[in-house]
Formats: C-alpha cells, structure tokens, sequence
C-alpha cells in the first residue's frame, strides 16, 4: 500500500513540475514577442520628454554633510 502512494507523489510531482515548466517557456516565449512587437513599432510609442530640475548646488551639498558631521561629532561626546 505505502508504495502506491509514493509512486502518486512522484507522478503528481512530475506532472506539477512539467506544467510549471511549460508554462514558464511560454512566458518566456510571450515576453520575446512583445519585445520584438515594441522594438520594430517603437514609433507608434513616442515617450514623452523628462523634465529635469536644477541640479543643487554643489555648495549646498557640502554645507548639509558638514552640518550633519558636526551634530554626529556633538552627539558622540
């Protein structure tokens, strides 16, 4: 009797890792398609432009770290 049951287990874990298996290619598969779909019709999805803020100003970085050095160093003694 206990060997039947083993023998189901491993026919039902290799039928669960064959459909996992599969499924998996096939989604692999899917991802593939689309990217070849949106690299040769790329021109149908224009992006739109990135906005990009001023840069802070270098100055203002260096003052900031200074500042919290100098409150770590009080903090510690």
């Amino acid at each position: 009797m206990s060997e039947n049951i083993i023998l189901d287990g491993l026919v039902l874990m290799v039928v669960g890792m064959s459909v996992v298996f599969a499924f998996l290619g096939l989604l692999v598969g899917a991802m593939n398609l689309c990217a070849a779909f949106f690299i040769r019709f790329a021109h149908w999805f224009p992006e739109a432009p990135v906005k990009t803020s001023q840069p802070a100003q270098k100055a203002d970085d260096c003052t900031a770290i200074a500042v919290a050095i100098a409150a770590i160093k009080a903090r510690i003694r």
